[in-house]
């Protein structure tokens, strides 16, 4: 009996022997190739490193990046590499967003030294110094008025924004409220957050105590230089444009403040009025501007502002992310887009859908463009008048009167002159690893 169980186990090693031998020598293939391929996704990580420090190093190389290219950073050279899990090789391509300007597409493949294993990574970098939104103000964003509306674009504030509706004070109590656009504030969204000194959100359209990116560095002096190029150039601006018949579009301080009556201007060109001036818009004539408008003072619309602008209007081609909040916000957006295939914000989502070559009729429109102000007061009035484009204060944006709109407009966002870059990892993922063709 015990011979035969002798027997039997030296039959069954004998057997074993050469199926564990080519384990041992598989195992040690395994892990030759997985080290291989670790090391080949370290140096696509590194790409991805690299390109980021390429565009801090040059404010102009995010805005070359929009519509061109830079050179070793276009599938166009190889970079050498050694990482902590071997040495290899890797190559870069940067080009921009289709639809957002914010952002960087980033591809980096990486390589290991016998060229037999690759890895490749795709990142989205985002500039969070940027003009994304609709409405913008350092403090409060008021936008309280009986038939005020934002539209096409989200709203931010370092402080706080009231969306109330039906008149009366502001408070976590109301019932009635703006259910869009997107609202994102450093402070409360009153009433939607109750309160609460927490941070929340409806993970639609609201975000309270919520990290907002920092305020927009805007590039004043090339806005100065344009405005006096401008007037060296035309001998000022327009009648009616800020101070009569001697209007300039760089308006001083010495000029007093700032009166626009009967101004037309739509030469795309810069008006820069210099801070502690006023600006009105007035009433009883006719005002349209096409261009920039920074106004280190405050901004005041007196009554219509005499707004007259009229044309199609682009819708920009993610303005449906504003309207998600139920059917009647979507029903809200289709009027906009009536031939959107999708019947419901979620069907939308999940297509990424994009609104491409879509126009809107606006009319009363006081200025197209973007619209900048600093006085401590900010924006105030703005009855039955409208802008199309970005507006940003460094102080308040109080919109309280009867019927005013905002309609945001990507093409003015990604114009505005901006100082510096803040560029932040937005997201990765590991796509097909294929080595680039001619390298």
């Amino acid at each position: 009996m015990a011979i035969t169980m002798v027997l039997s186990i030296l039959l069954f090693l004998m057997l074993m022997f050469p199926v564990m031998n080519l384990f041992v020598q598989n195992e040690g293939k395994w892990s030759v190739k997985e080290k291989k391929s670790t090391t080949a996704f370290h140096l696509a990580e590194a790409g991805i490193d690299r390109a980021r420090w390429k565009l801090l190093e040059n404010d102009d190389f995010w805005y070359i990046t929009a519509t061109g290219t830079l050179a070793g950073y276009h599938f166009d050279q190889v970079y050498e590499g050694d990482t902590v899990g071997g040495a290899g090789t890797y190559t870069i391509n940067i080009t921009s967003d289709p639809v957002d300007a914010t952002k960087r597409i980033v591809e980096s493949v990486g390589r290991d030294k016998t060229s037999s294993q690759i890895r490749r990574i795709r990142a989205v970098l985002i500039n969070d110094n940027n003009a994304n939104f609709a409405t913008r103000a350092a403090s409060l964003v008021s936008n309280t008025g009986g038939n005020d509306h934002i539209e096409w674009g989200p709203v931010i504030s370092g402080n706080s924004i009231e969306t109330c509706t039906g008149g009366g004070a502001c408070t976590p109590a109301k019932t009635s409220f703006r259910i869009f656009p997107r609202y994102y504030s450093s402070g409360h969204v009153t009433p939607q957050d109750g309160g609460s000194t927490a941070a929340s959100t409806d993970d639609i359209y609201w975000w309270s105590y919520y990290e907002v990116p920092p305020f927009p560095d805007v590039k004043f002096s090339a806005y100065i230089s344009s405005a006096d190029a401008s007037d060296a150039l035309y001998g000022g601006a327009p009648n009616g444009c800020g101070h009569g018949t001697t209007s300039k579009y760089h308006h001083t301080t010495a000029m007093g403040d700032a009166e626009f009556k009967n101004c037309q201007d739509t030469s795309g060109r810069t008006y820069y009025i210099d801070p502690e001036v006023d600006v009105t818009f007035k009433s009883g004539g006719t005002n349209f501007i096409r261009g920039t408008v920074i106004m280190q003072g405050n901004f005041i619309i007196s009554g219509s502002g005499g707004a007259n602008g009229s044309y199609n209007a682009k819708l920009p081609p993610q303005a449906w992310k504003e309207y998600g909040h139920n059917a009647d916000t979507w029903t809200h957006y289709k009027v906009f887009d009536p031939g959107c295939p999708h019947a419901t914000y979620a069907e939308a989502l999940n297509a990424n859908y994009l609104a491409t070559g879509v126009t809107y009729p606006l009319s009363n429109v006081l200025i197209h463009g973007f619209a900048y102000t600093g006085g401590s007061q900010g924006l105030q009035g703005g009855g039955n008048c409208n802008l199309n484009g970005v507006l940003l204060s460094n102080q308040d944006a109080t919109m309280g009167t009867s019927t005013m709109g905002i309609y945001y407009d990507d093409n003015v966002a990604q114009d505005i002159m901006l100082q510096g870059v803040v560029i932040k990892l937005h997201s990765w993922y590991e796509v097909k690893a294929e080595w680039p063709a001619g390298l």
